[in-house]
């Protein structure tokens, strides 16, 4: 990153805020399960960061739903340059592409509407566009089932923003990322963006967006300076305005800053604060009443407990005025910034590992897993896993993380950090952080005698489920 790009820095006490505050504040975000990595801004400047190992600044993250806030900026690009209208049908674009047996409804459905998700379905009909045969996406959208007027409700559909990125294709004839690259990506400095894209080669628009975290802190300074960055209009203050004000209810839903308005791909929060968030806790905060920033990445359970430690920690310390220095503090911040990770396997007391190698032939399975090996070192384990497609081997550190990447767990190449330790003489734990995504899976592997019971658990499910336990009996040779 060069510094044309790179956000200036500065310290808590000069933005009104104490470091002894950020840190508590720190020390509680860390208690959670579990934080990958933020970075909180005050008037522009950078005042505290942080990675918990082995995330890191460099590294490009999994942003889910935050994706979507980019698509709603996208469209407001398009809008600025007179190419579509809010309340321009959603059939104008796609002739070729509606169902003989689209509803009629449809032909109401509008742009605005898929910005504040009210198309008029009654569930997300993402996963029915998956499921078409010939992977059209926007033709399986005109054959879905609409239960509502559009406009009528809100209802979360991450289809509806698959659909207003494959308006920009259509309008621009390139994808999502390709449009956004000159007007938007590279101003912020974000070069070889990568975004994930349907058969058809349009960008997904609801998900699969990747960013580093600072990545993701200009963006959302970006939008607290409405749409200006470096003295360069990037999109019009009067649609940001729209975009991230309450546009309709979404009063239904359960979680406080889940159900106080949705604008176009935007989230209100409280505190009159608005927001961008994906899947487990991915979010750009803007809280414009401070000139605050907060952009965070995580693998959160409870997404809630991340802006409710903000409210109730931060923003009541949040002063107007400068604070005097306090390098104690801010030296106590910056060790405890430093020191973040994800917690390694752990040890049980005084167990003797295992050495050397052995292999299972394993029973028969849903995972398709044939034989799994293990070769133990004094510092590393090496657990290949055997199948019909071939092998593939993770190497995970005794006391500390190994580096690699694998397929197998999640279907396509992921990178991953691995740790591993023996619980007691027949029981051995191993600890993977997909650290571009929110995913920490453990497997559990047991030994008795000759057999092997292997299991794995993950702190997060979305896409994939626990193993059922594999088991096995030692290869002969």
């Amino acid at each position: 990153m060069t510094t044309e790009f790179k956000l200036p820095r500065s310290t808590p006490e000069e933005q009104g805020l104490s470091s002894k505050v950020v840190e508590e504040w720190l020390r509680a975000l860390d208690q959670l399960r579990f934080p990958n990595s933020y970075m909180l801004l005050r008037n522009g400047f950078v005042i505290a960061e942080g990675w918990w190992a082995p995330h890191a600044p460099e590294v490009r993250h999994q942003l889910y739903s935050l994706s979507k806030s980019f698509v709603s900026v996208a469209i407001g690009m398009a809008v600025d340059e007179g190419r579509l209208k809010l309340d321009d049908p959603v059939v104008r674009f796609f002739p070729d592409k509606l169902s003989p047996d689209m509803q009629d409804p449809f032909k109401r459905m509008t742009v605005r509407h898929l910005l504040t998700m009210s198309t008029g379905h009654e569930t997300c009909a993402m996963g029915e566009l998956q499921k078409a045969p010939d992977g059209d996406y926007v033709r399986a959208f005109f054959s879905t089932r609409l239960a509502y007027e559009p406009g009528s409700k809100f209802v979360y559909n991450s289809s509806a923003t698959y659909i207003l990125s494959a308006i920009i294709s259509a309008l621009a004839g390139e994808n999502l990322v390709e449009y956004l690259n000159p007007r938007l990506l590279l101003p912020l400095g974000v070069e070889n963006a990568r975004w994930d894209s349907c058969p058809k080669g349009i960008s997904l628009g609801g998900w699969g967006f990747h960013l580093a975290t600072e990545e993701i802190a200009r963006f959302a300074q970006m939008l607290l300076n409405k749409g200006n960055w470096n003295g360069r209009q990037l999109i019009s203050a009067e649609y940001l305005e729209k975009a991230v004000s309450w546009q309709i209810d979404n009063s239904m839903n359960e979680n406080p800053d889940w159900k106080l308005g949705y604008g176009f791909q935007f989230w209100r929060s409280q505190h009159n604060a608005f927001r961008g968030d994906g899947a487990f806790g991915q979010y750009a905060v803007v809280i414009p009443d401070l000139n605050m920033v907060l952009a965070a990445t995580s693998g959160m359970g409870n997404m809630q407990s991340v802006l409710t430690l903000v409210w109730d920690m931060l923003l009541p310390a949040a002063g107007k005025k400068a604070l005097p220095e306090n390098p104690a503090a801010l030296d106590g911040l910056r060790r405890f910034s430093s020191s973040l990770h994800i917690p390694l396997a752990v040890p049980g007391d005084g167990v003797a590992p295992m050495t050397g190698s052995v292999t299972f032939d394993i029973e028969e399975n849903a995972v398709g897993v044939k034989r799994i090996g293990f070769d133990f070192s004094e510092n590393v384990c090496a657990v290949t896993l055997e199948t019909s497609a071939g092998q593939e081997t993770i190497r995970a550190g005794f006391g500390k993380n190994v580096f690699c990447e694998e397929t197998f767990y999640y279907k396509t190449p992921h990178k991953m950090a691995a740790s591993a330790a023996w619980k007691d003489k027949s029981r051995l734990e191993i600890v993977c952080c997909y650290f571009e995504t929110p995913f920490i899976v453990e497997f559990h592997c047991r030994f008795e005698g000759p057999s092997l019971t292997f299991e794995s658990s993950s702190n997060l499910q979305f896409g994939t489920t626990d193993w059922i336990p594999l088991r096995g009996v030692k290869t002969l040779r």
